[in-house]
C-alpha cells in the first residue's frame, strides 16, 4: 500500500509531539506545587535535534508534494488544450449543415492537436517511471493509432470513380458524407475517454 507524503509529515509531527510529551513527563515533576528543574543535557540536545530534523523534513516532503501539485497541474492544463481543440472540431462537424467546411482549416486544427499530443507525452515519459510510465506508454501507442485514424477520417479522399463519395474537396471547401462524419466523431469522442484516462493516471504520479 502506498503511503502519501501528507501522512508520513503527519507521522514525523505525530512523533515529535510525542518526544516532547516524554521528555516532559521525565523532566518535570509538579507534586505539591513544586517544580523540579533539572534536565540531562543529553535529552535536551536530542529534543532540539528531533525538532529541527522534523521541521526540516516535513519542510522538505510538503516542498516536494507542492512541486508535484505544480508538475501534475501543468500537464493536466496541456491535456484540457488538446480536448479544447479537440472539442472545437466535434463542434464544427456537428453544426455543419451540408455546405461544407474549411479543408485548410481542419487540416492545420488535426496537425497543430496531433503536434500537442505528441509533446505532452514526450514530457510525460520523461518525467515518470515504473508502473505509471509503462502505463503511459501504452496510453501513448493508443493515442498515436487513434490520431492516425482520426487523419485519416479528415483527409483520406475515396480511391477511384466510387459513385458516393465519403469526401469531396472543392476549391478548399471539404464536404463529408454522414458515414465519414459518424466515424470522425467516433474518433474524437475515443480519443476524449483515453485522455480522460490519461488525466486520471497523472494525478497518481
Amino acid at each position: 500500500m502506498r503511503i502519501s507524503k501528507r501522512t508520513i509529515i503527519e507521522i514525523i509531527l505525530g512523533l515529535i509531539i510525542l518526544a516532547i510529551g516524554w521528555l516532559i513527563g521525565n523532566n518535570w515533576q509538579i507534586l505539591e506545587c513544586k517544580l523540579d528543574l533539572s534536565f540531562n543535557i543529553v535529552d535536551v540536545i536530542t529534543l532540539i535535534v528531533t525538532i529541527t530534523m522534523g521541521i526540516y523534513i516535513a519542510w522538505i516532503l510538503e516542498k516536494e508534494v507542492q512541486d508535484r501539485r505544480i508538475e501534475k497541474d501543468m500537464y493536466l492544463s496541456k491535456i484540457d488544450v488538446i480536448d479544447g481543440i479537440l472539442n472545437d472540431m466535434e463542434e464544427l462537424f456537428q453544426s455543419n449543415n451540408g455546405s461544407g467546411i474549411d479543408y485548410k482549416q481542419i487540416v492545420g486544427i488535426e496537425h497543430r492537436v496531433r503536434t500537442k499530443r505528441k509533446s505532452i507525452f514526450k514530457h510525460l515519459l520523461d518525467n515518470s517511471c515504473g508502473k505509471i510510465k509503462k502505463e503511459l506508454e501504452k496510453y501513448d501507442n493508443q493515442l498515436k493509432s487513434d490520431f492516425k485514424d482520426l487523419r485519416s477520417y479528415l483527409t483520406m479522399t475515396d480511391a477511384g470513380n466510387s459513385k458516393t463519395k465519403s469526401l469531396v474537396v472543392t476549391k478548399n471547401l471539404a464536404k463529408y458524407s454522414e458515414e465519414r462524419t459518424s466515424d470522425i466523431l467516433t474518433s474524437i469522442n475515443a480519443i476524449d475517454n483515453k485522455l480522460l484516462e490519461v488525466k486520471v493516471l497523472i494525478n497518481k504520479m
